[in-house]
């Protein structure tokens, strides 16, 4: 007995008392994500560039410039600089040149109608808003299933170590007792030796199986993002079937949200068709000569106006792009659609098959309970051999180990098919 006491320390001395299930898991997952961070950040630059939108196009725009350009002339009566040179003069023609250009001037514009732009461009930011929203719910979607299907594979490994422990300290029990039956001469010495043969198997098997779930877990972790690597034991889990009560898959919210992109990418083309019209407004210096320079500050104000004609048919032939487009989303739309309808078709069919087998194969385990507490009283009485006792225990530990596959098995079903189902 303290052999038994002693082996299940050890191997659980490394184990922290605390207890982590799969939503500490998920919730891990969901903070370390470096792509679910990603896209958060993609949202916010998102909106930032709504008021980056609306300084391009629609807020007033102030400048300051200042130019001077230098245009001598040579052989002009000694003068230099002139509007006039004399036609004997040698230099770039007046009428390109004005003769020189003093100008400092404040500036002042702003779009008062620019062909719907900024609703356009405000359509398409909500569209693109909405699409890292529905990116982040699918990220998280797909990495609760990752991290639930590596969470059971662990479980599976713990599960299958604790029944390892189980039998070894039975084992070590029966070994006991088969000691004090030699003895007394009561039992062979070879039965002592086929147990304690068994025995041994079965400890070589506990520390494989406990390395397993050493491997399971630093998986899980991985997948998480977590840094520690402390051994830590995990809870049992029992998921069940979601239930769908909407009309259409959430996977489908992606195609509706690249329709809804494709349309305003359109109507943002588009808008250059509309008329244009903007305001400007300069002041300050502004002359091609020096002379008077002081009686050359002024001012301007004017409007700006454009609508395009002819292009060649470029509005034409981007819509025919965009339908061509948009068929190719339905095409898509429509082959997920069926092939999520598949999916969740075969996942249910093999629910219902692994919970028949489940219900058989625990009918079965309480047979071979019965069994073995009748077998070990032969035992003890001299009425069953340590080989046939040895085979039955042996199919007994298969059957426990199948069980606990299958309801491993059951589970990671249920999560494939609340995936689909979503």
């Amino acid at each position: 007995m303290i052999k038994n006491i002693i082996l299940t320390f050890l191997f659980f001395s490394n184990l922290l008392f605390a207890q982590y299930n799969l939503n500490y898991f998920v919730n891990k997952a969901f903070q370390n994500s470096p792509v679910l961070h990603d896209y958060q950040n993609q949202g916010r630059i998102t909106k930032l560039q709504s008021n980056l939108d609306e300084a391009k196009n629609s807020a007033f725009k102030v400048s300051l410039t200042a130019n001077y350009l230098f245009a001598p002339y040579f052989n002009n009566n000694g003068k230099i600089l002139s509007t006039n040179p004399d036609p004997k003069a040698i230099g770039y023609d007046a009428g390109i040149t004005n003769g020189g250009l003093y100008s400092a001037q404040i500036n002042f514009e702003k779009d008062i109608l620019n062909g719907g732009l900024l609703d356009a461009l405000q359509q398409q930011r909500l569209t693109l808003d909405k699409t890292y929203q529905n990116k982040s719910l699918e990220e998280k979607h797909a990495l609760k299933k990752e991290v639930t299907d590596q969470y059971l594979n662990s479980l599976q490994q713990l599960k299958l170590y604790n029944l390892e422990v189980k039998t070894v300290n039975n084992l070590q029990d029966q070994l006991s007792i088969t000691g004090d039956l030699v003895k007394n001469g009561y039992a062979k010495a070879q039965d002592y030796l086929l147990l304690k043969v068994e025995l041994k198997t079965r400890q070589i098997n506990l520390n494989e199986t406990w390395q397993n779930y050493k491997t399971g877990l630093s998986q899980l972790y991985s997948i998480c993002g977590i840094t520690d690597t402390q051994i830590v034991k995990i809870d049992s889990v029992n998921l069940v079937k979601n239930v769908n009560s909407r009309e259409k898959s959430n996977f489908l919210t992606k195609f509706y949200l690249d329709s809804l992109n494709t349309a305003s990418q359109q109507k943002l083309f588009e808008t250059k068709y509309q008329p244009q019209v903007g305001l400007f407004f300069n002041a300050g210096l502004n002359a091609v000569e020096l002379d008077n320079i002081q009686r050359k500050f002024g001012m301007s104000a004017g409007i700006n106006f454009s609508l395009p004609i002819l292009d060649g048919g470029q509005k034409d032939i981007t819509r025919q792009q965009t339908l061509i487009t948009e068929k190719n989303l339905t095409y898509y739309r429509n082959f997920l659609s069926n092939n999520i309808t598949s999916r969740l078709k075969n996942s249910e069919e093999k629910i219902l098959s692994l919970k028949s087998n489940l219900g058989s194969m625990e009918e079965q385990m309480d047979d071979y309970q019965n069994l073995i507490r009748i077998s070990k009283k032969q035992l003890e009485q001299g009425n069953l051999s340590m080989i046939n006792y040895l085979a039955l225990l042996r199919n007994y530990i298969d059957l426990q180990k199948s069980l606990i596959n299958t309801r491993i098995s059951y589970q990671a079903e249920i999560n494939n098919y609340n995936y689909w189902n979503w």
